[in-house]
């Protein structure tokens, strides 16, 4: 039988194993509890993490139904042109004269721009307004003193805007003052 052998520590000593075996049971808790936090935090994770791939593939899904849905709408509205082609067309056949072929261009005129306005899409007006460079194309300008410099008088192509969204630029002529002839001021001096 082995004899037990018996160590001599100083009080000191002791004192100081016995706050690190404290201090080693603490530090043994603090990690049990963060590793608890962690696992904790690492489930709030995936189950986020999973509830925002669902949300990303149904606002996915959302998105194409809207598309899919606001171009049914859009081409139920455009179906209302076809009936008027129809019916334009069946007049001209009945009466082939110049005035119900312009009655039934007017009618698919006037229809058309109430479709683009109950759509958002409005004519740009231009004739009087400033030549802007964000919203206008000019075509050429035009001297004049009857209009102020920069002044639109003449649109040669209507422009639409969505929104505040410049689909189609009008195509415009702008005012310019006559450049002074330098031959006609010195004769008069």
């Amino acid at each position: 039988m082995e004899k037990e052998k018996i160590y001599h520590i100083k009080e000191k000593d002791l004192s100081k194993l016995r706050e690190i075996a404290k201090r080693r049971k603490e530090l043994e808790q603090k990690n049990k509890n963060l590793q608890e936090k962690l696992k904790e935090l690492k489930d709030r994770y995936l189950r986020l993490a999973a509830e925002f791939d669902n949300f990303r593939k149904r606002t996915e899904r959302e998105k194409q139904e809207i598309y899919k849905y606001g171009a049914q709408n859009l081409f139920r509205q455009l179906l209302q042109f076809d009936s008027i082609f129809e019916t334009v067309l069946k007049q001209m056949e009945k009466t082939p004269s110049p005035e119900v072929i312009h009655q039934g261009v007017e009618l698919l005129k006037k229809e058309f721009t109430k479709f683009l306005e109950e759509n958002g899409v409005k004519r740009i007006e231009t004739i009087g307004k400033k030549f802007d460079p964000a919203i206008h194309e000019a075509a050429g300008v035009v001297e004049t003193d009857k209009y102020e410099e920069g002044e639109i008088i003449e649109e040669e192509q209507p422009g639409y805007i969505f929104h505040n969204i410049v689909l189609k630029p009008p195509v415009v002529k702008i005012a310019k003052r006559p450049k002074l002839d330098e031959n006609s001021n010195s004769s008069k001096d």
